[in-house]
């Protein structure tokens, strides 16, 4: 089993609509209580069998205290929190509000802890990637974070959210690219989860026909066609249907997704099963529960990568009748996997997920 802890120390300075983490400007997890939780959660970690990580959401710079939390989680729990392989993700609107001496020495905390490269994600041009962050200083501060990561030296890479918009102003992001010195880029198919937000995104994801309009052009700022195209051919919504006309087996589906689960712990120190945005069920308080009580309470649970991690899977209708109640086909969607384009149909049908909405 692969286990995942994001804890959530912090909000975000934007509301991205793609997302299903619930961004925007969020509690912030006093220092003293997030070195309780790690105290807390530690023990149980030691306890479990598998490969487990920490992570810190939704934007580490958000928080006063970040430097101090990386070094201490690092010298704390180094086997368990790295950020080798996650590299550093964000906006960098927060990180460019610190002055330049703590910007620099939180930096440096985060290449003490593994950190080799860094990510910035594009939605459109400025006006347009400003309207989906839903933070007008956004696109700027995307421009001004890539000059402070080449000039730190942290590997960049620039992920491209695929969006009608994107496809629209695909010269503009190119060029870009081109004047931004990075190491790579790579396209992102939006996932769907049925949350109001990407409810919302529907009305710009890019259908099957929008990602030609791009064939043969995305090469040249180093972005695999192969790869994506795969997905494109293989996930549009017309290609589902017509894969699972036939039947389609839930359970069988999900076990070919990796073993793996996925908590969250919010602010107050309470312990989710589900990531934060489609949390599922409470475990319960890192403060009130024992160690016993917690590990117990996780080994009990199965892995939650995707199907019954959001839905009661032996209560779900054939996908006959799910074809049944949307055809005929209205959109021709695109998404990363069958699973999303799944999802995007049960909630066309009303089918309620268990994921916890406030």
């Amino acid at each position: 089993m692969k286990y995942t802890f994001e804890i959530s120390i912090a909000g975000c300075n934007t509301d991205c609509l793609h997302c299903y983490v619930d961004g925007g400007p969020g509690a912030v997890m006093p220092y003293e209580d997030y070195i309780l939780c790690i105290k807390k959660l530690k023990p149980v970690l030691d306890c479990l069998d598998g490969e487990i990580s920490v992570t810190l959401g939704n934007e580490l710079f958000n928080h006063t205290m970040a430097k101090d939390i990386v070094r201490e989680t690092h010298k704390f729990m180094p086997e368990y929190f790295t950020y080798e392989e996650v590299g550093i993700n964000t906006t960098g609107i927060a990180l460019l509000k610190m002055p330049e001496d703590e910007r620099d020495e939180l930096m440096d905390a985060l290449v003490d802890a593994g950190a080799k490269s860094a990510c910035l994600t594009l939605h459109g041009n400025e006006e347009h990637h400003n309207e989906i962050v839903r933070n007008n200083k956004a696109f700027e501060a995307i421009k001004k974070t890539a000059d402070y990561f080449n000039y730190y030296g942290i590997e960049l890479f620039f992920s491209i959210m695929m969006n009608k918009y994107v496809v629209e102003d695909w010269r503009d992001i190119a060029k870009f690219l081109k004047k931004t010195p990075h190491y790579g880029a790579f396209a992102v198919v939006p996932l769907y989860l049925p949350i109001e937000r990407l409810r919302e995104y529907q009305q710009i994801r890019a259908e099957y026909d929008d990602y030609f309009k791009l064939k043969g052009k995305m090469e040249s700022i180093g972005i695999d066609e192969d790869d994506l195209f795969h997905a494109v051919e293989t996930c549009n919504e017309e290609a589902v249907a017509d894969l699972v006309m036939n039947g389609f087996d839930y359970e069988e589906a999900e076990d070919k997704y990796p073993n793996w689960t996925f908590f969250n712990i919010d602010h107050n120190l309470n312990l989710y099963y589900g990531n934060a945005g489609a949390r599922t069920k409470l475990i319960g308080n890192l403060k009130s529960f024992s160690t016993s009580e917690l590990v117990e309470a996780i080994k009990n649970l199965k892995a939650n990568y995707d199907y019954s991690a959001y839905y009661d899977i032996d209560e779900l209708p054939p996908v006959s009748e799910i074809l049944q109640k949307i055809k005929p086909l209205k959109t021709n969607y695109v998404y990363p996997d069958i699973a999303s384009c799944l999802y995007s149909w049960f909630d066309l049908c009303s089918i309620p997920s268990r994921i916890i909405t406030y």
